[in-house]
This record gives structure tokens, C-alpha cells and sequence, in this order.
């Protein structure tokens, strides 16, 4: 006499159905993972493509910023709900304001995007900053002749924003 047993009992079996069940739901959880991040955040500087397929950025900014050796200190003020940006080398049009860019590391929606104004000892505006994120620093005059960055760790209250290219004469 032959005994029924169930098909469940033989994990041989149990195997071959749970692992693609759990392989699709895994796939489809991912699936919806990504598509709710928002997909890529966009690059703040203006990107063309060439035939080729070679993304390509004007760097005439960065350039001039190494050229000029412009270099700043951003400052947040934290009490007072300020953001200050002081020169430390360069010719800075100390009379015009400068735009200031503080870029989410992760999330595009999260950036910041200020006008400081020529203040005493550089230039200031009311904001408040979450310090408990990294930001990516970009600083620039309205007529983007030259442009600075940096980062501002997180729980740091200030940054030195520099070219991003250095000057062919100077040593790294």
C-alpha cells in the first residue's frame, strides 16, 4: 500500500516555488523603490552632448576663478538665521550681489538658492540653513563670469569655496 504524502513535505519542492515567488516580489519592490525616487537629479551647469555620445561642460568660469584666484569663506549664522560670505583673495565687485547655490548632496529638491547682498565685510542674507546635511557650495556673481565651490560638512557652520580648476602656474 502506498502512503499519500504531501507535495509540501519535500523541501526540494518548497524551493522550487518560494524562490521565484520571492525573486519576483523583491524585483517588483525594487522596481517601486526607484521609480518613487525621482528619478536623476539634474547638473547644475549646462551639459551638450556630442556625436560621440561625450557629455560636454563650458569650464570658462571655473577658469576664470583660478585665473582671478578668487576664494571665499561662506559663513552660516545659525542664531541669527543668516548666511554671510566673506572674500579671502581676488577682485570682487564688492558693490554687486552674489548668488549663492547650496545643493542637496542627494535630493535636487532640496537646494537652496540665494541672493547675498553686499554687506560691511562681504555679503549677507536671511536664510535658514539645515546643518544636518553635507551641502554642495557653488558661488557665482549675477553675469556668471566666475564661479567658486566647496562643501559645507555637516555640522559645520563654515565653508572655503575655491576654483574647482587650479591655475596652470600654481602647484597642487
Amino acid at each position: 500500500m502506498s502512503e499519500k504524502t504531501s507535495i509540501w513535505r519535500n523541501p526540494v519542492l518548497i524551493l522550487v516555488f518560494v524562490l521565484p515567488a520571492i525573486s519576483i516580489i523583491a524585483g517588483v519592490g525594487l522596481l517601486v523603490m526607484a521609480l518613487r525616487t525621482g528619478g536623476d537629479d539634474p547638473v547644475l551647469d549646462e551639459v551638450r552632448r556630442t556625436a560621440r555620445g561625450a557629455q560636454v561642460t563650458d569650464l570658462s568660469a571655473d577658469q576664470a576663478a583660478a585665473a582671478g584666484r578668487y576664494a571665499a569663506v561662506v559663513r552660516v549664522d545659525a542664531e541669527n538665521g543668516a548666511v554671510e560670505v566673506f572674500p579671502v583673495s581676488g577682485r570682487f565687485t564688492r558693490s554687486a550681489p552674489l548668488q549663492l547655490v547650496l545643493s542637496h548632496p542627494v535630493n535636487a529638491t532640496e537646494d537652496v538658492f540665494l541672493q547675498l547682498e553686499p554687506a560691511d565685510n562681504g555679503w549677507r542674507t536671511e536664510a535658514q540653513i539645515d546643518g544636518s546635511h553635507d551641502w554642495n557650495l557653488r558661488l557665482f556673481p549675477s553675469d556668471r563670469e566666475w564661479r567658486l565651490q566647496g562643501r559645507l560638512e555637516s555640522g559645520e557652520l563654515a565653508a572655503r569655496v575655491q576654483p574647482a580648476l587650479q591655475d596652470a602656474g600654481e602647484e597642487p
